[in-house]
């Protein structure tokens, strides 16, 4: 592990034993991947993929589709959180003692994240990245259990151009804390992007990874309706 970055503290703000929970911890059974991500696939599908020929959809850019994608309603669903919590889990690098997100997409996805991790031997705070500093009290951009120096994974619900996805990456670094990776649970794979985030992550030495692509969906769809 990088020697600048700190070790990972329990929830109580003890250094976290790698190889065994931290106190307290319950223990949960071992992440199936496969097994999770089937489930968390059909779960988006059934619930936050919008998909009705001959229909178009407004999104918020103004552009019209002829899909949607409403992942909070994935996101929320008491199903769905501890797949999200276990699938997100394994995919932090071993130094990361925080995750987080712009808000509110990525608060729910952060929190299952955390909730999953104290049954484990990598702990994990979140935070969540404010679309507006705040302006009193502590100026800053994050709120929740994130400090300067401390390395972290930034999570996102869905990216199409992945400007969201790139401010809070920003807003990360502008507060002091080091971004190893981004996970997103949806890539819509439009408007170059991951390309785009792929490009700005690299800036900094962090890397990309979405849980599922647009495609991804739009088959498990259409199998679902055939």
């Amino acid at each position: 592990m990088d020697a600048r970055l700190p070790a990972a503290h329990d929830r109580a703000g003890r250094p976290a034993d790698r190889g065994h929970p931290a106190a307290g911890a319950r223990a949960r059974p071992a992440c199936r991947v496969t097994q999770d991500e089937e489930e968390l696939l059909r779960l988006l599908v059934r619930l936050s993929y919008f998909r009705e020929p001959g229909k178009q959809f407004r999104l918020a850019s103004g552009r019209t589709s002829d899909y949607y994608i409403e992942c909070a309603l994935t996101t929320t669903n008491p199903t769905a959180i501890p797949l999200i919590g276990a699938l997100v889990h394994a995919r932090l690098p071993a130094a990361a003692v925080a995750v987080g997100g712009p808000t509110m997409g990525a608060d729910p996805i952060a929190a299952a994240v955390a909730f999953h991790s104290a049954g484990t031997a990598h702990p994990v705070a979140w935070f969540s990245v404010r679309k507006a500093a705040k302006e009193h009290g502590a100026t800053r951009w994050l709120e929740g259990s994130a400090r300067p120096g401390d390395a972290v994974v930034v999570v996102e619900d869905v990216i199409t151009s992945g400007g969201s996805l790139i401010e809070a990456v920003r807003k990360c670094h502008a507060e002091g804390l080091h971004v190893l990776r981004a996970v997103v649970l949806v890539d819509r794979e439009e408007d170059g992007g991951r390309a785009r985030v792929e490009k700005a992550l690299g800036e900094v030495g962090a890397d990309f990874e979405a849980l599922f692509t647009r495609g991804q969906l739009e088959r498990a769809w259409r199998q679902r309706i055939d």
